[in-house]
């Protein structure tokens, strides 16, 4: 994510997880890497993208795991309407 962020400094790069401690570690490397284009938020996956409906260009799931993962394998619908909305 912040590889992204650094290479697109004109683009908001939003991250979210549901475990805050998992956002200090990157939040931190943003801060001393001077990248202001960066936010994290602490938020489920389906809960971030309704919030962000109809306001996202581009959508990428990074290694998604536990039920993250659940969601993309099993092509739950609650959660594909979230990013098929997002976009």
């Amino acid at each position: 994510m912040l590889r992204l962020a650094k290479s697109c400094p004109r683009t908001l790069v939003i991250g979210a997880d549901t475990n805050a401690a998992g956002l200090i570690d990157v939040s931190r490397k943003a801060t001393r890497s001077g990248v202001d284009n960066a936010v994290f938020v602490v938020s489920d996956a389906t809960d971030a993208l309704y919030a962000l409906r109809g306001r996202v260009d581009v959508l990428t799931i990074t290694l998604p795991w536990g039920s993250l993962l659940q969601r993309v394998l099993e092509g739950e619908r609650e959660f594909a309407l979230a990013v098929a909305g997002a976009l």
